[in-house]
């Protein structure tokens, strides 16, 4: 391989804007959609204000799995379940048929309406196929997307047997 053409496959690379050991310093609230409606949200503590307004009934919470996945000591977790989505998302999916990615987004962009500056990402993709997806500065107020997302905090259990990213895998 020449110059040339190592040049041009290095360019072709995909480079992660990003490398995982930096994601908690880059954003403060991270949301993942689970199963049945259910949608895992994890924060700094100035995240934590954030998804307290929205949901004031949420329980934060940290287990061994959970600091194994290099998290800083003061980043906890929360599991939500979508009731109902605001009308503009319903009208597209309701949220009975809505995918654990398609909650996760919609969770997101409620937590992102309210929390600008800070910074929101959501994971799409499992395995080792997982992207993060983040938001711009600017969103149209006039959705309401924040007043309408109903949730109910739900405590973290297992996954259920034949949901989640290991499904299927020996």
């Amino acid at each position: 391989m020449n110059r040339k053409q190592r040049r041009a496959a290095k360019s072709r690379e995909r480079r992660p804007f990003l490398k995982f050991s930096e994601i908690d310093s880059k954003f403060d609230i991270q949301v993942d959609g689970k199963y049945e409606q259910v949608v895992m949200v994890f924060a700094s503590p100035k995240g934590r204000k954030v998804v307290e307004d929205q949901w004031p009934d949420v329980e934060w919470s940290t287990d061994k799995k959970f600091a194994a996945g290099g998290h800083p000591a003061d980043w906890l977790f929360t599991h939500i379940r979508v009731t109902r989505l605001p009308p503009h998302l319903e009208k597209a999916v309701p949220s009975a048929f809505a995918s654990a990615e398609s909650l996760g987004y919609a969770v997101a962009l409620a937590l992102h309406r309210r929390a600008w500056p800070l910074q929101v990402a959501w994971f799409s993709g499992d395995g080792t196929d997982i992207t993060i997806n983040t938001f711009g500065e600017g969103f149209d107020a006039s959705e309401g997307a924040d007043w309408a997302l109903y949730a109910e905090y739900m405590p973290p259990r297992p996954i259920p047997s034949g949901l989640g990213p290991a499904a299927g895998s020996a």
